[in-house]
C-alpha cells in the first residue's frame, strides 16, 4: 500500500508525465491519500479563491472555482486514510521526541505508519528522519 504526500499529488493531479508513468506502475487499489494531503489541498485551493476575490490573486475567479472543481472530482474518486487514534499516538510521540517537521507532515506520516502505507514524497528533509516511516522520493 501506498500513499501520495501532498506534493506527489499536486503532480500527478496536474498531469506530470513522469508521475502518471510511475503511478500506473502501481496497481489502482493499492494508491491512497491521507485526509491531511486532501485537507492541504483543498486549502490551497480555497485560498486561491478568497485571493482572487480579492483581487490579489494570479488566477481569475473563474479559473479558482475551475481548478477546485477539478481537484474536488480527482479527489473524490482516491480511497483515503484517515486520521486515526493510532496515528494521533504516534502523532504525539514524535512532538514529544522533539522530531522535526510541520504539524501536517508528522500527521500524514502518523497515518503512514499507523496504516502501514509507504509514503511517496518529494520531501526528504522533512521525513528521513521520522522512524518507522517507509518512504519513497520520486524527484
Amino acid at each position: 500500500m501506498i500513499a501520495y504526500d501532498t506534493d506527489v499529488l499536486v503532480e500527478l493531479l496536474k498531469g506530470h508525465p513522469t508521475y502518471a508513468a510511475k503511478a500506473r506502475a502501481i496497481p489502482k487499489d493499492e494508491q491512497f491519500v491521507p485526509i491531511v494531503v486532501v485537507e492541504e489541498i483543498q486549502r490551497g485551493r480555497l485560498n486561491s479563491i478568497r485571493q482572487a476575490e480579492a483581487g490579489r490573486g494570479s488566477i481569475s475567479l473563474e479559473r479558482a472555482y475551475e481548478l477546485y472543481e477539478q481537484t474536488f472530482v480527482a479527489l473524490r474518486s482516491m480511497p483515503l486514510l484517515s486520521y486515526t487514534r493510532v496515528a494521533d499516538v504516534q502523532f504525539q510521540a514524535w512532538r514529544q521526541h522533539k522530531m522535526r517537521g510541520s504539524t501536517h507532515d508528522l500527521r500524514i506520516a502518523a497515518i503512514c505508519v499507523a496504516s502501514s502505507a509507504k509514503l511517496i514524497t518529494r520531501n526528504r528533509r522533512d521525513f528521513e528522519q521520522l522512524p518507522g516511516l517507509s518512504m519513497e522520493f520520486w524527484e
